[in-house]
């Protein structure tokens, strides 16, 4: 992260970064969520959840974008981004969750701005994620070092002209003392979105950087009617913190490097370490047995 780079994200609270994903990435990535789509009409997708979809939901572990395999994990540790969430978020740091979002196939009701996160500490009840946001998703820079509670990587499949809509935010928000005022966070049209909030452009394989603290959302969609927006966000928050309530399950994902197996480690203040792996797998291989259990009775219970 050169000295540009961090001077914008400290004064904007994001920043945008040009082909990060080349074109056979962008056709995988693509192909595999079209084809999970054929099977799975969600607008959203992914392991960004705080309710079950079914009573057969793991309450442990997730539904996740990584089940996609190929390129979707090698997102997780993607070399040209991981230089800059060490930068942001310390050496130690982890994947908290991932989804995927599809502006032009939100429900007609879902179709508005609205803005969550924003100012040190001043999340509150009335923000989108409940009273722990403002002080979970916070953002410092002390002694040449940045300090975020969590940073999103949003990686763009489709070209987002300005006006068609998507990504925005308030830049600098990050820093704000004063909670966003209430009457700016609801924009049901684009007309009525406040002009201090700005849409970011981005081209299909660019990627968005941006830290949770800064006063963002989505601007309903405008662009054609054969066009769409699908973004890819994968959450990074340091060791020890945690944002999401669900953890990942890497027996999930046998074909992950040791790297990425670290990256799906649930909070430890120890970071990934001997004792904290071994408690990790242990608790993992536990799961796996339940599960197995499980669809043994339900076996057992449908021969009687």
């Amino acid at each position: 992260m050169n000295e540009e780079e961090k001077y914008l994200f400290d004064l904007r609270g994001f920043i945008v970064l040009k082909n990060v994903l080349q074109e056979p990435q962008i056709q995988d990535l693509s192909q595999r969520l079209e084809s999970f789509r054929e099977h799975n009409t969600s607008p959203i997708l992914g392991s960004d959840r705080t309710t079950f979809r079914n009573e057969h939901d793991p309450a442990w572990s997730s539904a996740s974008l990584l089940e996609l395999g190929g390129s979707y994990l090698d997102l997780i540790d993607l070399p040209i981004i991981a230089p800059y969430l060490e930068t942001l978020l310390g050496k130690h740091y982890r994947l908290d969750h991932d989804y995927a979002k599809i502006d032009n196939k939100m429900p007609k009701n879902e179709k508005t701005l609205y803005l969550h996160g924003g100012g040190q500490g001043s999340g509150g009840p009335a923000d989108l994620v409940g009273p722990s946001d403002g002080g979970q998703c916070f953002y410092r820079y002390s002694n040449g070092r940045f300090f975020n509670g969590l940073v999103a990587v949003a990686f763009e499949l489709d070209d987002v002209d300005q006006r068609d809509g998507g990504f925005a935010c308030i830049p600098g928000s990050h820093k704000s003392n004063i909670g966003l005022p209430a009457a700016w966070r609801h924009s049901k049209t684009q007309a009525e979105v406040p002009h201090f909030v700005e849409q970011v452009a981005a081209s299909a394989g660019d990627a968005i950087i941006f830290t949770e603290a800064c006063a963002h959302g989505t601007i309903p969609w405008q662009g054609a009617p054969d066009r769409q927006r699908r973004t890819l966000f994968y959450k990074y928050c340091p060791h020890a913190v945690a944002w999401s309530p669900c953890y990942y399950n890497s027996n999930n994902y046998p074909d992950i490097t040791s790297n990425q197996q670290k990256m799906l480690m649930p909070p430890s203040a120890y970071g990934p370490h001997t004792a904290t792996e071994n408690i990790w797998q242990k608790a993992q291989d536990e799961q796996l047995e339940l599960q197995r259990l499980r669809a043994e009775l339900a076996e057992m219970k449908a021969t009687r």
